[in-house]
């Protein structure tokens, strides 16, 4: 079995501190991976537990003020073991752009976020608790919440609500003391606890300020015994889902909340618990069935398997990199260190398709190589996957998948008449059907080479891989020397930030290494080489988050505007003279 370690800090009185506890008590209800924790407070503390317990995973309870022997350290003395670091503060923006280093993954706790970075794992919330049965409400009407005493948590706007809107209730709020005076000094939570205070003017109204620093269990009774609990956060957009919706959920009674980006996990819920469309008492007597539906995702157990299979499929995606022929994984420049390790894929070539290989200049033929590696790899495991190839002429990888048995549609001008443009909008098409698009050395010839990816990742299943190879220059400029019959050669920077956000729900199998090899191919004068560049689509939960525009809604709103673009209908395969492109493809 998997053995996995949870590293935390030392010091109680700490959120983070307690999510790591809750982490691992969660995760060790999963037997998919066996977990064991330790706190440390040096780096030498950890290479010592690591060298005793020899984990195959690590997973860091990471907070840079908590952790900050960290920052720096040679974490690679720590073995090959895959190494994960919790993303607490984290937004779709900050996730797209992360940088995992030191770890290998990051993992964040945001459901709603969308996976596009292959370093970054999407983990569910969890209950820190089972959930409890509370006992019969309160007589008065009680509001009660929770959490340390920043100006930002709203508790002075929550006794001011509650002012005015009851003459009689009780509002009871827990504000801990932190581990750490400089994080949270006395005079802050002075000035919050008087404006809680100030707030008060009805004499019906009473206010209970606490300061215990509670146990899970304790936070999860207190919040049982109000009528409602409220967390009235102002917004932070760049900020972490807030950790006290999930005591709330667990603890059984109604909650209130702000409409801020910290719990827009629950934005989907209706009836609406969000102060901005209803008052507190409405929500306190309203239907609740959205909870019970809320609380039945997030229980401990199944939280706890999908996190550990994510945390497997991680460490199985890096183990796969690994075993491709030159052990460099997917997306990548194929120089002759591919050359030299590809040779079964190349013998391939030469075995199905020997008549069109003979026409091709040799060097070019990793490109096909990869193509056709990629794809019987996958087809390994998907033994009945349905096939696209677009821009199949004179392509080995196609013609030598074809020859093996599979059976692919093919989609070309030279081929059956057709660009991808054509198909997608004729009725063969079936959108969302195939489990593999293969598109090798076609891409630079294309004019529209962001509709191009759109449209096959709209081909795509969820799940479904697309292989395809450009051609690659990382230096390269508009204007710069390129062959006549390319549009354009890639760079690491053009294909990150211009083609994946036009796929916005696909991903790259893997972080992209274009840079890091050499540029040794030539043509017409020009020096380049040719990348893999491979991407996934996402899980179905994933696309229905993406909200991607398809290509039709745009091309049926272009067409109400009067057509602009369909006045150039082949934009998007649009390529040089004819008889240079035939001619490329008959040698490439």
């Amino acid at each position: 079995m998997t053995r996995g370690l949870i590293v935390s800090h030392k010091g109680e009185h700490c959120g983070v501190f307690q999510f790591g506890r809750n982490l691992f008590e969660t995760l060790s209800r999963a037997k998919e991976i066996a977990w064991s924790y330790c706190e440390c407070s040096s780096f030498d503390e950890l290479k010592t537990v690591v060298a005793k317990m020899g984990p195959d995973a690590i997973l860091f309870n990471h907070h840079p003020y908590t952790m900050p022997w960290l920052a720096g350290a040679p974490v690679r003395e720590l073995g090959n073991a895959p190494l994960f670091g919790l993303l607490h503060q984290v937004s779709q923006e900050i996730a797209d752009a992360a940088d995992p280093a030191p770890f290998d993954f990051l993992i964040c706790l945001d459901p709603t976020l969308v996976a596009r970075n292959p370093r970054i794992l999407r983990a569910p919330r969890f209950l820190p608790v089972n959930p409890a049965t509370p006992p019969a409400p309160p007589e008065i009407f009680t509001v009660g919440s929770f959490g340390f005493a920043t100006p930002t948590k709203g508790f002075d706007r929550l006794c001011a609500m509650v002012n005015a809107e009851f003459d009689r209730a009780r509002i009871r709020i827990n504000m801990p003391v932190h581990d750490d005076p400089s994080l949270l000094p006395d005079t802050m939570m002075k000035a919050v606890v008087d404006k809680c205070r100030t707030a008060i003017t009805k004499p019906g109204v009473e206010l209970e300020i606490t300061h215990h620093f509670w146990s899970n269990a304790d936070i999860v009774k207190f919040l049982g015994e109000n009528t409602i609990n409220a967390f009235l956060y102002e917004d932070s957009p760049s900020t972490g889902i807030s950790s006290c919706v999930d005591f709330a959920l667990a603890s059984g009674r109604p909650f209130a909340l702000t409409r801020t980006s910290m719990f827009r996990n629950l934005f989907h819920l209706n009836p609406s618990v969000f102060i901005e469309d209803r008052k507190l008492s409405d929500i306190a007597a309203g239907d609740t069935r959205m909870l019970d539906a809320a609380r039945a995702e997030a229980l401990p157990e199944a939280a706890a398997k999908e996190w550990n299979l994510s945390i497997l499929e991680a460490i199985g995606s890096t183990k796969a990199a690994r075993t491709t022929p030159d052990g460099r994984g997917y997306n990548k420049i194929l120089d002759d260190r591919s050359r030299a390790a590809y040779t079964e894929a190349l013998a391939d070539l030469a075995r199905y398709a020997p008549e069109m290989i003979a026409r091709k200049i040799e060097r070019a033929n990793i490109q096909q190589a990869f193509g056709l590696d990629v794809c019987k790899r996958f087809l390994a495991d998907h033994p009945n996957a349905r096939i696209l190839a677009a821009g199949s002429f004179e392509d080995t990888a196609v013609e030598s998948l074809r020859n093996m048995g599979y059976r692919i549609d093919e989609i070309d001008p030279n081929v059956n008449g057709m660009t991808l443009q054509d198909f997608y909008v004729s009725s063969k098409a079936q959108l969302g059907s195939y489990d593999l698009v293969v598109s090798v050395s076609v891409l630079e010839h294309v004019a529209d080479d962001e509709q191009f990816v759109r449209i096959i990742s709209e081909f795509l299943r969820p799940g479904g891989l697309a292989v395809l190879t450009v051609d690659f220059a990382e230096k390269w400029k508009p204007g710069a020397n390129k062959p006549i019959v390319d549009f354009r050669l890639y760079t690491t920077r053009d294909i990150c930030d211009r083609l994946m956000p036009a796929i916005g729900d696909c991903v790259l199998v893997d972080p992209p290494r274009w840079a890091e090899g050499v540029e040794d191919f030539e043509y017409e004068g020009s020096q380049y080489g040719f990348a893999g560049f491979v991407f996934r689509k996402l899980d179905a939960a994933s696309v229905r988050r993406a909200n991607v525009t398809p290509v039709w809604r745009e091309m049926l709103a272009d067409a109400q505007r009067g057509g602009k673009k369909a006045a150039a209908a082949d934009k998007m395969t649009t390529i040089r003279p004819m008889s240079a492109i035939k001619r490329w493809f008959s040698k490439n």
